[in-house]
C-alpha cells in the first residue's frame, strides 16, 4: 500500500481527462463484450419491469407497489453487470469463452452488500425530501428549512462515503482483500479527483439516460388510458423500444462508471493481475 508521501506526490496524481478518455476507450472499443455481459442482464430487467407493470395495473395496487417488486431484481442483474465489468476492465479479458456471460456467486453477493452499506446515507436522503415535496405546503418555512438541510447534509455524506469507499468494489470483482478502512485509506488524498473522474465521466451517457428514462415515464399514462397491452397500439410499441433504449443506456452508463472508478484503483493501488495483495486491514 502507498504512504502519504505517495498520495500527496504531485507528480503521482490521478490524471483526470486521460482516465475518462481511457474508460469511453475501454467500453467503445469493446461493445462485443459489452453486449455479451450486459444481454441477459438487460432482458431480466426489462422482463421484471414489465410483469412488475402488470401486476400492479391488473391488481390495482399503487405505483410504489412495483417498485418494491422491482427493485431487489434491478440491483441484483446491475450488480451482475458491474462485477463482470469490472474484471473486463481490470484483468483485460471475460470470465468465459460463451458469448453471454452471467454468474451469481460470492463475490456478487459481497458487491451488492457493500452496494447497500454504502448507499444508505443517499437512500436515507429521500425520506426528508419526500416529506417536503408531499408537505410542502402545509409544512413551516423552518420546518421546511430543517428538512432541507437534513437532506442536504445525507446526500453530502452519502457522496463522501461512496467515493471514499469506492475502491471496495473493484477489489471485490477481482477477489482482492479490501475493506471499509483499508479503502478509505486507499483514497486518502485522491477523493476529489476520484470524484471528478466518475462524475465528468458519467455525465454524457447520464444525460441520455436521464431523457429517455422522463420519456417513457411522459409516455406511460397515455398508454394506459388506450387499454389494452403495450404491443397492441403504435405509442404502446414506441414505449417499450423507447423503455428498452433506456436500459441500454443504463447499462452502458454503469460500463463508463465502472470503467473509470477501476481505472482509478489501479493507478492509486498500482494493482496489477497476479500481483500477491498484503493482508486487507479490517
Amino acid at each position: 500500500m502507498m504512504n502519504s508521501s505517495q498520495v500527496d506526490d504531485p507528480g503521482d496524481r490521478l490524471p483526470v481527462w486521460l482516465t475518462i478518455r481511457q474508460s469511453y476507450g475501454i467500453v467503445f472499443r469493446n461493445l462485443g463484450v459489452f453486449m455479451a455481459l450486459a444481454l441477459l442482464p438487460i432482458v431480466l430487467t426489462f422482463t421484471i419491469q414489465e410483469i412488475s407493470r402488470e401486476l400492479v395495473i391488473h391488481w390495482e395496487w399503487p405505483r410504489r407497489v412495483r417498485l418494491l417488486l422491482e427493485e431487489p431484481f434491478r440491483w441484483l442483474f446491475w450488480t451482475v453487470f458491474a462485477v463482470a465489468w469490472h474484471r473486463y476492465a481490470l484483468l483485460g479479458q471475460r470470465d468465459t469463452t460463451a458469448w453471454i456471460q452471467f454468474r451469481v456467486g460470492w463475490r456478487e453477493i459481497r458487491y451488492l452488500f457493500y452496494s447497500a452499506v454504502v448507499a444508505i446515507p443517499l437512500l436515507g436522503a429521500r425520506v426528508p425530501t419526500m416529506m417536503l415535496i408531499q408537505n410542502l405546503q402545509e409544512l413551516s418555512a423552518a420546518t421546511a428549512l430543517w428538512l432541507s438541510l437534513m437532506a442536504l447534509m445525507a446526500i453530502g455524506l452519502g457522496l463522501v462515503a461512496l467515493i471514499r469507499f469506492s475502491f471496495i468494489f473493484p477489489s471485490v470483482s477481482v477477489e482482492r482483500p479490501t475493506g471499509f478502512r483499508r479503502a478509505w485509506k486507499e483514497t486518502s488524498g485522491a477523493g476529489w479527483r476520484i470524484f471528478w473522474v466518475t462524475f465528468l465521466a458519467s455525465i454524457p451517457i447520464g444525460v441520455i439516460d436521464r431523457l429517455l428514462r422522463e420519456v417513457t415515464l411522459a409516455m406511460e399514462p397515455a398508454v394506459t388510458r388506450l387499454g389494452g397491452g403495450y404491443s397492441d397500439n403504435m405509442l404502446g410499441r414506441w414505449m417499450l423500444g423507447t423503455q428498452l433504449a433506456q436500459l441500454i443506456f443504463t447499462f452502458l452508463f454503469t460500463a463508463i462508471l465502472v470503467s473509470a472508478l477501476s481505472l482509478a484503483f489501479k493507478d492509486r493501488t498500482k494493482w496489477a493481475p497476479g500481483k500477491r495483495a498484503s493482508p486487507a486491514t479490517a
